[in-house]
């Protein structure tokens, strides 16, 4: 028999959250936080660089995976105008 734990025998219908703390937010406000980035990692003489857009904890996550991987890191917001669409990642 499977068990499932966020599923209680004889339970209520009742809208609760699966993973209390965290919140469901509409796409549309995600989006408003989210800017354009540049990112740079070098290790050696092989450059790495995109354009992503993301928020800015994201950034900050990105930023401090990437600086335990390589010699160099640069993440920095930029302007859309600023970003070079053959290396925007979608």
């Amino acid at each position: 028999m499977l068990k499932y734990p966020h599923i209680q025998k004889n339970a209520q219908r009742k809208n609760t959250l699966l993973y209390p703390g965290l919140t469901t937010v509409s796409l549309d406000s995600i989006i408003t936080y989210m800017q354009y980035y540049y990112v740079m990692c070098q290790k050696g003489s092989v450059i790495h660089r995109c354009y992503v857009l993301l928020d800015s904890e994201s950034a900050d996550t990105l930023h401090d995976s990437l600086e335990q991987r390589y010699d160099l890191v640069q993440v920095c917001d930029v302007k859309r105008s600023q970003v070079d669409p053959d290396i925007l990642v979608k």
